[in-house]
């Protein structure tokens, strides 16, 4: 036991050092959890000797994973994204692990090439999620689209894992047998979600420890219901999660599991590294750059593809194709699944895992730098445009002397509005195609896009403009827009926003006329208030914020 609990400690102790260091060079956490299990593993300075016990908790890491996916999955959300998603979803993981089985069967028995597909085939939604987040593109089209087509992906690997499990009895009175078992498993929890489960979880509500308890035990409930009908840990602590994840308390619940999945999601990853052995790629160097061609160039083509199909517009297809430009933690999942079994070598498996580690680490690049890469192939693809959907788009013919709003959420939806009011001729730029979409049911010229994008700078006509207002604080797409600007016309008048008062005097350097920092003006506005109105008037200007508050459309998102 002792052994058992120093053998975790290590493993904490490493994988924090390696994050940390990872942080700091501004790679990706799973990176560094991943050397961690390197170092410490078998393979180098062997310190970890339970490996098999370890291996058991990392299927706890799989199964916490796989509830917290299920707790996050909204139903509602899955019916919104509608069958473009889907489709694009579909398509996209049967050409790429057909295509994929085919060139890995070169090397590959069938049984590999198929596991190998399907990992391909895969991108990560933990990753893509928290990329985006990070860069605030949830909420513009290509993100929507990106985790629509995620989610759909999502649900297949969920859906592979019992199938891959039986591929070497794979009979039609096997099909037959495991259709009824996921028919009974489903129709299970769906009766006791309907009956006990609901009122034991609303009973369980009024307590906050209570409700984490119970959602933990109705987690290892399913997880031992799914392994009693013959699938793994992992579906029935997904069942579980997507039970919980449409009642009224999820919200509470994955803030609470979430740090319990981290801790195992942890030694998940690290016990992946502790099984990398090197050897395997150099002695399948082919096969390793061939998978790599595969996951960094086909992959992202056939996204593209299949999304100009849909007329989405080159730059939509392309930052959405290369977002998606990694395999999945679910791959990760499928192939310790397959390696467990026996169904995989151990040099499938480790060629499986660095290919997860290099593409995860070159996603973040990616996405990080996507305005940059894409502006590399715009000419190139410009021939396609016109196969794009111009509906998130419209504007005057002849408009000039006008004032160009970057950013229409919150800030920028009310100088819009006031600027309407105010007859001002204006255009409205913003990369929330739902946000463009009002805009233009209201009569008011808009464009979708953002202003690191050439092609909706120009669209905007800022050459004819005699204002520029931008109300996104980001410092490095500031400092380009203003340098567009001033290089178009040093007379036209320039707003814009920054985070920090230093930013804001690195926007001023820039050549902004004006910089806000919300949080300073806010300040001010408050001292002015104080200092030249009545308490009366200040009732009364507080009772108008909260009339214009009610109606502001960021209270549906």
């Amino acid at each position: 036991m002792e052994s058992i609990l120093l053998d975790i400690g290590l493993i904490i102790l490493f994988a924090a050092i390696l994050a940390n260091l990872t942080r700091i060079a501004r790679q990706p956490l799973i990176l560094g959890y991943v050397l961690a299990g390197v170092f410490i593993g078998p393979h180098l300075l062997g310190i970890v000797h339970n490996l098999e016990l370890i291996k058991t908790l990392s299927e706890l890491g799989i199964a916490f994973l796989l509830f917290i996916v299920g707790l996050e999955l909204d139903l509602k959300k899955l019916k919104s994204v509608g069958k473009f998603s889907v489709t694009t979803g579909i398509v996209q993981v049967l050409v790429t692990t057909t295509l994929t089985f085919f060139i890995a069967y070169y090397w590959l028995n069938p049984l590999q090439a198929l596991y190998v597909g399907l990992a391909v085939a895969f991108s990560s939604t933990m990753v893509v999620i928290k990329l985006l987040s990070d860069q605030n593109q949830l909420d513009t089209l290509h993100g929507r689209i990106a985790i629509g087509i995620l989610i759909i992906e999502d649900i297949l690997a969920i859906l592979a894992l019992p199938l891959l499990a039986a591929s070497n009895d794979f009979t039609l009175r096997f099909i037959i047998i495991a259709f009824a078992k996921a028919l009974l498993l489903l129709g299970t929890t769906y009766l006791l979600a309907k009956t006990v489960l609901k009122k034991i979880i609303h009973l369980s509500a009024h307590n906050s420890e209570l409700l984490f308890v119970t959602s933990i035990a109705v987690c290892f409930l399913f997880a031992t219901l799914g392994s009693a009908l013959g699938f793994s840990i992992a579906i029935g602590a997904f069942l579980a999660g997507v039970l919980i994840g449409n009642s009224n308390y999820s919200i509470e619940i994955i803030g609470k599991a979430k740090p319990l999945r981290d801790f195992f999601v942890v030694i998940f990853f690290v016990t992946l590294g502790m099984q990398i052995q090197f050897s395997s790629v150099l002695n399948n160097l082919p096969l390793f750059f061939a998978l790599i061609l595969l996951v960094f160039i086909l992959k992202p083509f056939i996204f593209f593809f299949i999304l100009k199909l849909f007329k989405c517009s080159n730059r939509t297809s392309f930052i959405t194709s290369i977002s998606l430009t990694q395999i999945s933690e679910f791959s990760l999942v499928l192939a310790l699944h397959g390696f467990l079994l026996g169904a995989i070598t151990q040099e499938t498996f480790d060629i499986i895992i660095i290919l997860a580690v290099i593409s995860i680490t070159s996603t973040s690049y990616l996405i990080k730098y996507h305005r940059g890469i894409f502006s590399r192939f715009e000419n190139l693809l410009l021939p396609l445009e016109k196969f794009g959907s111009k509906e998130l788009e419209y504007l005057p013919r002849e408009y000039t002397n006008h004032i160009v709003v970057f950013g229409v959420h919150r800030m920028g939806l009310k100088i819009v509005h006031t600027l309407k009011e105010q007859r001002k001729k204006v255009v409205a730029v913003d990369y929330n195609p739902e946000t463009i979409k009002t805009l233009i049911s209201e009569g008011i010229p808009s464009i979708y896009g953002d202003y690191g994008n050439l092609d909706v700078l120009h669209a905007a006509r800022i050459g004819k403009a005699k204002m520029i207002i931008s109300t996104i604080p980001n410092l490095q797409e500031n400092q380009l827009l203003l340098k567009i600007v001033k290089g178009v016309d040093k007379k036209i008048l320039v707003f814009a926003a920054a985070r920090t008062a230093n930013e804001a005097l690195e926007l001023y350097k820039a050549g902004a006329d004006f910089v806000a920092v919300p949080e300073i003006l806010a300040g001010q506005k408050i001292c002015d208030y104080v200092t030249h109105l009545a308490t009366k008037d200040i009732r009364k200007w507080g009772q108008k914020n909260f009339t214009d508050l009610k109606k502001h459309p960021s209270l549906n998102t």
